[in-house]
């Protein structure tokens, strides 16, 4: 992890910390950190040590503890993710975080949404984009559906602004809907021969396609 720093005290307005993983042979991992850190002390990069990006791979693990724990309090949150062009990461995050309000406010559901977001992945032609919500929802008829509902306003509105579909999350049976807003009839129906083809007793991810 490395920390951008101006001095030995850090603005936490300006901080910004980045977890690395390494994976290959060890002269190639050597070669990669030893060239990370290079660059990192030409912008003042301080070296956090391993042990924050290990905490953060063990929250992954205790993650469905703390949504039953949220569940417990009419908490209910959830991910969602995309990947979209460099130049546009900004807009789609004003807009996701926008339309989950005016969702949000269409159902007159009780307190204020949470809806945040980050990037988790970055290639030399875009970002993946994370985005996590959360409502109360006590009171609420349904809430499971009502999540889903709002959910699915925001991959619209996802895919209205160009971000994909997903980034490595797949399409199953959540998002098997939109599949003809990103896929042409002729390849929907390519996917049909496919599949017909070699599972003609559809037992392979059930349920899991447009053509189903």
């Amino acid at each position: 992890m490395y920390m951008s720093q101006s001095s030995k005290d850090f603005d936490p307005n300006k901080m910004v910390a980045c977890t690395l993983v390494f994976e290959d042979s060890a002269n190639d991992v050597n070669h990669q950190e030893d060239l990370l850190y290079r660059i990192a002390a030409q912008h003042n990069g301080m070296q956090a040590g391993a042990e924050n990006g290990e905490r953060g791979y063990l929250l992954t693990n205790n993650i469905a503890y703390i949504r039953d724990f949220g569940n417990e309090h009419y908490i209910m949150a959830e991910s969602f993710e995309t990947s979209i062009p460099w130049s546009r990461v900004l807009e789609l995050c004003d807009r996701i975080k926008q339309r989950v309000k005016e969702e949000h406010a269409l159902r007159k559901l009780p307190g204020n949404p949470f809806v945040t977001c980050r990037v988790t992945q970055v290639y030399d032609t875009g970002a993946a984009v994370y985005f996590y919500f959360a409502y109360f929802f006590k009171g609420v008829e349904n809430p499971s559906e009502v999540y889903a509902e709002i959910e699915k306003a925001a991959r619209d509105e996802i895919l209205l602004f160009g971000g994909a579909l997903s980034h490595h999350h797949g399409v199953g049976k959540l998002r098997k809907e939109f599949l003809p807003r990103i896929m042409s009839g002729k390849s929907l129906e390519w996917q049909t021969t496919i599949k017909n083809a070699v599972d003609p007793d559809n037992i392979l991810g059930c349920g899991n396609l447009a053509i189903e």
